[in-house]
């Protein structure tokens, strides 16, 4: 609707992980390089954690891209877990079936399990990595945590032969620590917290989406706005995305080019007014749980 008037070539927040808007913060640097470090290192268990809406998932594809990418000198094998809400038989299946094995259709546990092995050995003779990410994996249960924790027991007697990326919100930190979980607590060798953008990062964000959507396009954000997005956002790309939409919609119902602090309080007092209802949506909860606008 408003693409043309802005000379958009695309919509310049939106919600899904595209890692051409990916911004390179100086911490999503720093996760990348550090996962990375522990895929190459094969330093077996991986975890990064980060609250709703910080730019996991999209993080990830972009690792995934790197690796790609990088495939000629250091070749690594990937299977993604989108679904952890698997049995423990369902989630050796899926992570066989990604990885390509032909066995891993039909089979008992153990069928899958020495598939696997199998696979992975002759990935070593081939000097190929292997690598497991599990997304949203604080919803992994008990058992499918201790069937993780199972799988890095495959190994050779100088290094592992698998790694394992567990990527989840906090509660994955909170289940982690729970006693029954100590023996893969205590492999867990590399670790990443990743935090919402401070402001000046915010700045940066925002402006980055927009070049990235349209390197001439006819639009402005006010110093004052920019602060303004800070504010009510916290740095949580998710929110700065979904309020940045409905920024640009506001100002084109107003017919300017020109983004002010008071457009960017009318669209998200818009929002408030639309969710305040006894069904919020997802993403305003999310908001609530995130930040407390003034």
């Amino acid at each position: 609707m408003y693409l043309d008037f802005f000379s958009f070539a695309e919509k310049p927040f939106g919600v899904t992980p595209d890692t051409r808007f990916l911004y390179h913060s100086t911490q999503h640097e720093e996760v990348l390089g550090t996962l990375l470090y522990g895929i190459r290192e094969r330093r077996g268990f991986i975890l990064m954690t980060g609250e709703v809406g910080t730019g996991k998932t999209t993080t990830l594809r972009a690792l995934l891209n790197r690796l790609e990418a990088e495939r000629p000198t250091h070749p690594v094998e990937t299977s993604l877990v989108i679904n952890p809400l698997l049995s423990t038989l369902d989630l050796i299946k899926s992570i066989n079936q990604d990885f390509g094995i032909e066995a891993a259709r039909e089979g008992s546990l153990q069928d899958q399990i020495s598939a696997l092995n199998c696979f992975l050995l002759a990935r070593e003779r081939e000097g190929r990595n292997a690598v497991v990410i599990v997304d949203e994996a604080q919803d992994l249960s008990m058992d499918s945590l201790e069937m993780v924790r199972l799988l890095s027991n495959l190994e050779t007697e100088t290094h592992k032969l698998l790694q394992l990326i567990l990527v989840g919100q906090p509660e994955l930190d909170d289940k982690l620590a729970q006693p029954a979980l100590r023996q893969l607590r205590q492999r867990i060798q590399v670790r990443y917290r990743l935090e919402p953008l401070d402001a000046e990062e915010t700045h940066r964000y925002i402006i980055h989406r927009l070049n990235t959507a349209a390197p001439k396009c006819c639009l402005v954000f006010e110093p004052s706005a920019l602060k303004k997005m800070y504010e009510l956002t916290g740095g949580v790309p998710r929110l700065i995305n979904t309020l940045g939409e409905l920024v640009l919609m506001a100002a084109y119902t107003e017919e300017t080019h020109v983004i002010t602090r008071k457009i960017v309080g009318k669209a998200f007092r818009e929002m408030s007014d639309k969710s305040g209802g006894s069904r919020p949506s997802s993403v305003w909860r999310i908001w609530k749980s995130h930040v407390t606008p003034s």
